[in-house]
């Protein structure tokens, strides 16, 4: 099955930097103040915060999910995921945001199901691994995402995407570089 990739251009939740960190960043939050685990300081640094989490074997359920990486369609998207987390930071504001300076890195394996609503596609299944450096807002970020997914036809979609993200004094300039195969 070929399909050429397609150029409307869809929200990309999929692969966006908010998304890949929702399901982590939370849990920092918890583990610091619900938890009781008390973060550690690096003594003599503007980092006040340094604190590692992990999850595993967590499941997030996407119905109505656009899927538009190599190829566009709605469907529902069962991800079961295990991930790491570091984060330093200044400290955190009344709001539970982190301050700056900070620097943020993690790591995402996750198993996917893809049901596309469109029953003349084939359901897809298989994993993705996702790493993430520093939030947006920062002066240095960018996340690589591999996506590798078997059809209930037989056919295979591999997408790959390195994005590096930096602010200049001339504003934001982003770095993309995705690669789609679908056979």
């Amino acid at each position: 099955m070929d399909r050429a990739p397609s150029t409307r251009r869809l929200p990309r939740r999929s692969i966006s930097i908010v998304r890949l960190l929702r399901p982590l960043v939370p849990l920092v939050a918890v583990a610091m103040f619900v938890g009781g685990t008390a973060a550690s300081t690096l003594a003599g640094s503007p980092y006040m915060i340094n604190e590692r989490i992990h999850a595993h074997k967590v499941l997030e359920y996407d119905p109505g999910f656009v899927w538009d990486a190599c190829f566009v369609a709605t469907g529902d998207l069962s991800e079961v995921f295990n991930g790491q987390a570091h984060i330093i930071a200044a400290g955190i504001d009344e709001e539970g945001n982190f301050i700056p300076p900070l620097h943020y890195e993690t790591t995402v394996e996750e198993s996917v199901l893809f049901q596309p609503l469109d029953a003349t596609l084939p359901t897809y299944t298989g994993h993705s691994t996702v790493h993430v450096r520093n939030f947006i807002d920062s002066s240095n970020a960018g996340y690589t995402n591999t996506v590798v997914l078997r059809g209930s036809d037989g056919s295979h979609v591999v997408w790959h995407e390195d994005v590096h993200l930096r602010v200049t004094s001339n504003g934001l300039v982003i770095v993309d570089h995705p690669r789609c195969s679908v056979r």
